[in-house]
């Protein structure tokens, strides 16, 4: 067993600067499973100002430490819990804002390469070299991906870190990302290929909302993984491609929820979770509660402002409500009625209320509430994330 504490610094796009991605890989000594033991990577940070996952890995690093002492790992763990030293570094008037890059505008989940896409046109001739064997398949595809990721000439602070991450994840076999909304019960974004095969992941979790797109639209890390087995397989229907990998994004409620006893609780349910599948020889510990089935993303309604104005909630988090129901009012700052009149804003589905603002001034074109619905809305076509 080896445990590496790896260093690698990535220059800055300006002279005199550059970041530090700093992580872990646990590497089990498994003589029966050489070349075949899984492979876990989980990460934190990536949105840099959404930082209960990094507390979060915090603690699944010391239960990971004390499984490895006891000899019971039975797979390798890749654990970034501070993935993104760039968001990290901007701040700007007392002010953190690691949603976006700074040098070029770009969502840090955003625009991930298509890798099925990207490979095709790379090397178009790979669907003919696959053969019948679904092993042999996998290491065609990836050692092509490896290969594809060599040649690339990254040039901004940005290009450098994603790749180093892809470097790393394009093996693995379970790649878990950890963010939070804004003020959120915890939930979950995954394709519905892996659905309700992993609701156990769910369930560990306890996520109240369990989202399913296979495309959302935004390019996102977390469908990179999966999206390239599942994009292949439908090109070549007569060739044994392995299974989607299990890849999401774990939403661990909202912004201030930094704690160390409720973090501490998200990391032992998360070992449970790897216990569970067997990548921890362990007896588990109890059992998680049953949570709500998986629906599709495309049923979310995500209300957004028409004014700008202060917001007053009439619901509260992880509330049930029907079509119609006031969700909150907007008190008016300006015109006629300014500071004597209410906008209400009403449900436009039935479903739960999992994410709401913090802020209570907002404007125009700002996010109000999230609904999960159980029935697809028409006007949730195309891109299904926010910006």
């Amino acid at each position: 067993m080896s445990i590496e504490h790896i260093t690698i610094e990535i220059p800055a796009d300006t002279p005199g600067c550059s970041y530090r991605l700093s992580y872990y890989h646990f590497k089990p000594d498994l003589p029966d499973m050489i070349g075949h033991a899984p492979k876990i990577f989980l990460q934190a940070g990536l949105h840099a100002d959404e930082q209960p996952g990094t507390l979060i890995l915090h603690y699944l690093l010391a239960l990971l430490d004390e499984a490895e002492k006891l000899g019971q790992l039975q797979a390798e763990f890749i654990i970034m819990p501070m993935v993104n030293p760039i968001g990290m570094a901007q701040i700007q008037n007392h002010h953190h804002s690691g949603r976006f890059d700074m040098s070029t505008g770009l969502n840090f989940n955003r625009a991930w390469p298509d890798l099925a896409l990207t490979i095709i046109n790379e090397k178009p001739e790979i669907l003919d070299q696959l053969q019948a064997d679904e092993q042999e398949n996998k290491k065609i595809i990836i050692d092509a991906i490896s290969e594809w990721i060599d040649q690339q000439t990254a040039i901004t602070a940005i290009e450098k870190l994603r790749f180093q991450i892809i470097k790393q994840v394009i093996k693995c076999d379970v790649v878990l990302d950890l963010h939070c909304d804004i003020q959120a019960t915890n939930h979950i974004y995954i394709v519905p290929q892996l659905m309700p095969e992993y609701q156990d992941l769910a369930d560990w979790m306890g996520s109240e909302v369990t989202l399913t797109a296979e495309n959302s639209g935004g390019g996102s890390f977390d469908e990179v993984w999966p999206r390239l087995w599942i994009d292949l397989q439908r090109l070549v229907p007569n060739k044994p491609l392995p299974s989607p990998v299990l890849s999401a994004t774990l939403e661990y409620r909202g912004l201030i929820d930094v704690e160390d006893a409720l973090n501490k609780k998200d990391a032992k349910n998360l070992m449970g979770f790897f216990i569970g599948r067997g990548f921890v020889n362990k007896e588990l510990e109890g059992a998680p509660a049953s949570m709500p089935v998986a629906v599709p993303f495309d049923a979310t309604q995500i209300i957004k402002a028409e004014i700008a104005g202060l917001i007053s909630y009439h619901v509260k988090l992880g509330a049930r409500v029907q079509e119609g129901d006031l969700i909150a009012n907007i008190l008016l700052l300006d015109g006629e009625n300014a500071f004597r009149q209410k906008m209400p804003i009403y449900a436009g589905t039935s479903g739960i209320v999992f994410s709401l603002m913090l802020q209570k001034y907002i404007w125009k074109g700002a996010m109000v509430a999230k609904i999960a619905g159980n029935t697809s809305l028409a006007s949730r076509k195309g891109v299904l994330l926010e910006a």
